[in-house]
């Protein structure tokens, strides 16, 4: 699988749940870096990836996607909705970064800035 496969993966597996499938696209040794601190190993990911079924809730949206050897850097929208009833709640755009090793994604960092996020991918 490539790259950009794994990475659309990763994501569709987030917004759906499906975290045996989430965790698949994932190095053992992986490190996520979220926006509450650094994660690290499959148990840390699983855990992070894990949602409460109410509040807002996001879904992501990848918009565009370039892949260069071992990175991927993908344009996102997060869209946010009251898991109550559905209402939009906000939506914003982003930059995912991910980094790979033998296929499975080793490293993942977001960013709010996609300057800083293509200096990542162009590193």
């Amino acid at each position: 699988m490539s790259g950009e496969a794994t990475a659309r993966e990763f994501v569709r597996a987030f917004n759906e749940r499906d975290l045996d499938a989430f965790v698949a696209t994932l190095d053992p040794e992986v490190v996520l870096h979220s926006m509450k601190g650094e994660r690290r190993g499959l148990d840390e990911a699983r855990q992070w990836a894990t949602r409460t079924p109410d509040g807002v809730q996001q879904t992501i949206v990848i918009t565009s996607v370039e892949e260069f050897g071992e990175k991927v850097l993908a344009r996102i929208r997060r869209d946010w909705h009251w898991a109550e009833d559905g209402t939009f709640a906000a939506s914003d755009d982003m930059a995912w970064f991910f980094h790979f090793k033998d296929g499975l994604i080793d490293l993942w960092r977001p960013f709010e800035d996609t300057a800083e996020a293509f200096a990542a991918f162009n590193a």
